[in-house]
Parts: structure tokens; C-alpha cells; sequence
């Protein structure tokens, strides 16, 4: 089984291009990735970001909603909202985003025992203790977060006869380094702020075609 998201760390890029010039001009003077401080604005902020939530099919989505008139979007903002509620509300809809599909997968009998993250989401303590919670489960980084790229590499040896199997290639280059526990409290909470985010794709499906339309991007 396999699940892909258009925009999930896109729209954390979209989010530092657009709206945070002035973590960047910091960022670069520290010498630190613009990054670290955008999600450290988002952890200082409480779970739910006071009932914010985003939606981060900036490009349409493909998984779970093979959908190319889906948008991204803000929903529930106020005069009380910010910039490190907003970043908190992107990251959890990215999180919330890849539960969709998790979930589907353990409606069909899949058992998961632990998640294993990769790429630039797997760097932040922030993000994996939020991605635990929001799944559930333990969350893993192992000595690679190439994803990918990885994988292909290690199918290329198979072929090439560097391992006799997938199974023997991943043992011997693939090791856990860190584990990050699911909080209870953080996991029961977030069940139930990870609730109205699976309603808003629905009720807004007409209303992503109607902008198509309207602005002629209907195909």
C-alpha cells in the first residue's frame, strides 16, 4: 500500500516563502535554517492553534482524495490568531493529511506497530512528537532519511547481487537511532481536534469545482 501527498512539506515551504521574511533575514544572520525558528513559533503555540485549521492542497491532492481542484486553505481564523498558530495550524494539517491515509490503512486490517519518518519533517522534535500523537503510535528516525532515493538504492543492490533479498538489504543498512513516544494525553486530544479536519475537504468539494469554474480552470 502507498499514500502521497501533492503539498505536505510544500506547504510548509509555501508557508517560510510567503509569510515568514523575517524568520529567513534572521535565520541566515544565526546561520540556522529558517526552519527551526518557524517551528518554534508553532510549538509555543497550543494544540489546535485555538481552532485553526489548514488545509494543504495547495496543487490538488492525490492521496487520500484524488482530487486536482483542491485548494489550501485557512479555516477558523480570528483576530486572535498569529503568525505561530498559523504555522502550527500548517503542520498539523500536513500531519492530520498523512493520518487520512494511515487511517484508511488500518481500516483494511493493516497493523501498525511503529512509524518510521524520513525527509525534512523527521529533523524537528517539535514535528515527530506531534506526528506520534497524531498517529498514535511510536514515531522512528533510522540512521537514513534519504526515503526514497534510499530505497532505490538498496533495490539497485538486490539487482545487482550486493543482497539476495529487499528484506536482507534493509537489515543490514537499516537501523533505528531514535524513538519518539506517543503522549497519551497529547493522542487523545488530538483524536478529537483531528475530527472537524475530516469533514472540511467534504464540505468544501462543490466548492473547490464552483472556483474552477468561475475562473476557467475547470478541464
Amino acid at each position: 500500500m502507498m499514500s502521497c501527498m501533492l503539498s505536505a512539506g510544500g506547504m510548509l515551504q509555501w508557508f517560510r516563502n510567503t509569510l515568514c521574511q523575517a524568520e529567513m533575514a534572521e535565520a541566515k544572520k544565526k546561520g540556522i535554517d529558517a526552519y527551526e525558528l518557524i517551528l518554534a513559533e508553532a510549538a509555543a503555540r497550543p494544540p489546535g492553534s485555538e481552532g485553526l485549521y489548514c488545509l494543504p492542497y495547495l496543487t490538488g491532492e492525490r492521496t487520500p482524495y484524488a482530487d486536482p481542484y483542491a485548494r489550501g486553505c485557512f479555516i477558523g481564523l480570528t483576530p486572535r490568531h498569529d503568525k505561530g498558530m498559523m504555522a502550527r495550524a500548517v503542520v498539523e494539517g500536513i500531519t492530520y493529511g498523512m493520518r487520512d491515509s494511515l487511517d484508511i490503512m488500518r481500516r483494511l486490517g493493516v497493523t501498525t506497530k511503529q512509524i518510521r519518518l524520513s525527509g525534512g519533517g523527521a529533523k524537528s522534535a517539535f514535528w515527530r512528537q506531534l506526528q506520534a500523537d497524531i498517529y498514535g503510535i511510536d514515531a522512528c528516525v533510522t540512521n537514513s532519511t534519504a526515503g526514497s532515493a534510499y530505497g532505490a538504492m538498496l533495490t539497485g543492490g538486490v539487482g545487482a547481487g550486493v543482497w539476495k533479498s529487499i528484506p536482507e538489504a534493509c537489515d543490514a543498512t537499516i537501523k533505528i537511532v531514535s524513538t519518539t513516544k506517543m503522549n497519551k494525553a497529547g493522542a487523545k486530544r488530538y483524536d478529537s481536534l483531528y475530527k472537524p479536519f475530516g469533514s472540511l475537504y467534504k464540505s468544501l468539494y462543490e466548492n473547490f469545482r464552483e472556483i474552477a469554474a468561475v475562473h476557467g480552470l475547470m478541464e
